[in-house]
């Protein structure tokens, strides 16, 4: 009887504690927004500045998998932050579109060693694929129009052990720094190629 009882509570104990690793292994982190608040806005002679996402949905052939709704932040919410943070419009006949036409980010599986010798192997098991495009217009200006685009591709690998945290840390690096390098690219490319309307 009384192995029993003691069997009984070594199980509760042990179904205690599982249920404690569960409960701290969904822990998720809160990612902060990408900003561009510490970017001197670029003042544009036009009377306001619009924002709009025409990235299309490509088809993805498996194993690859498409991850554009499963990363810790959203590149469309970011580059409509880009529309109102970066461009500030001092007034004009024209208008300011800010266009997202590529959004594209995937998740590659990668070939791992099998067997025993895989046991001891922590190959990288995944690589991120991402592209970001926009495009910014002026439009609506009787006395001319202009436009100028820009690019950006990134990648990354996680290895098998990585955590969701970890995957997710990569991710956010990964968009973090496509963001920025297309920021950089669209100043050079307005005040380059948009000369006329930069105040």
């Amino acid at each position: 009887m009384m192995d029993g009882l003691f069997r009984r509570e070594v199980l509760v104990m042990a179904a205690g504690s599982l249920l404690a690793a569960c409960t701290i292994s969904v822990q998720r982190t809160t990612w902060p927004d990408i900003t561009f608040q510490h970017r001197r806005p670029i003042s544009l002679g036009v009377h306001g500045i619009g924002f709009a996402d025409v990235s299309s949905t490509q088809a993805i052939a498996p194993p690859t998998r498409d991850i554009r709704y499963s990363l810790p932040v959203s590149p469309p919410a970011i580059m409509r932050r880009w529309s109102q943070e970066r461009l500030h419009a001092l007034g004009g006949p024209g208008r300011a579109e800010v266009i997202l036409s590529e959004n594209h980010f995937i998740e590659v599986p990668l070939d791992t060693t099998d067997g025993v010798e895989g046991f001891f192997i922590n190959d990288q098991s995944e690589r991120f694929e991402g592209v970001l495009g926009a495009r910014v217009e002026i439009v609506d200006d009787p006395s001319g129009q202009g436009f100028v685009e820009a690019r950006v591709t990134a990648s990354r690998t996680v290895p098998e052990n990585a955590s969701l945290n970890e995957r997710e840390q990569v991710l956010y690096d990964m968009v973090h720094s496509i963001v920025m390098a297309l920021d950089e690219r669209l100043e050079q490319e307005i005040r380059a190629n948009l000369q006329r309307w930069v105040a």
